[in-house]
């Protein structure tokens, strides 16, 4: 069996519970989203889990059905939100080896994904040529310039307890920094951030939303 049919197998045990909490970083997005969306715009969520970016897009009728467009490794993950936006394109896949058309959508979602990409460069290259002139890609990651986060990170994975952080089959410890420069390097030009970025923040309690920045790159 190779790495990858290993890591949908993970992935279809972890999307047979059905989560429920908004996450924190969707709720830096859905507003983003919702002061954005145009009803011809067309969307992609590269990663998409159980897709509920993609099922609040809909039946909030930013989006027609038919201009949703969403992509995970998980069959059981892509079923799930299959039931709930059934018009929507949707489709079992690794993100490596996209094959989706070139200068076709508006607007890209990357969240809490790129960390968890083998090789992220040529994925956000493919992203960047899929992207319209003016196309958008948001993206977010756990950003280790949080020192709590990064202990807890480390120690999950060096004491083999990676429910710590649901640790997952691959999960790479990335900086603001590292992210930036992935960016440029595929040709994209940050336009804004938000969440903690160049410094560490304050404990947990205080910064919960802010864990996980998401990206808005051009």
């Amino acid at each position: 069996m190779t790495n990858e049919s290993k890591a949908a197998l993970w992935y279809d045990d972890y999307y047979r519970r059905i989560a429920t909490d908004i996450c924190p970083w969707n709720e830096f997005l859905l507003p983003e989203l919702a002061g954005t969306l145009k009803p011809e715009h067309k969307l992609v969520e590269l990663g998409c889990g159980q897709g509920h970016v993609l099922q609040y897009i809909a039946e909030t009728k930013l989006l027609p059905q038919e201009n949703i467009y969403g992509i995970d490794q998980s069959q059981v993950a892509i079923d799930f939100v299959r039931a709930h936006i059934p018009k929507a394109n949707l489709s079992v896949g690794d993100l490596h080896q996209l094959n989706l058309p070139a200068e076709n959508f508006d607007f890209c979602l990357l969240m809490e994904t790129i960390e968890h990409l083998t090789d992220p460069l040529p994925v956000l290259c493919k992203i960047n040529s899929m992207l319209k002139e003016d196309g958008v890609l948001y993206l977010s990651f756990p950003n280790y310039l949080h020192l709590p986060w990064l202990i807890v990170r480390i120690l999950a994975e060096k004491l083999d307890k990676p429910n710590w952080i649901k640790l997952q089959p691959v999960d790479k410890i990335y900086t603001i920094f590292t992210i930036k420069k992935f960016l440029r390097t595929a040709g994209f030009e940050l336009e804004k951030s938000i969440g903690t970025t160049y410094c560490l923040p304050m404990p947990w309690p205080w910064l919960r939303r802010l864990e996980r920045p998401p990206l808005h790159a051009l």
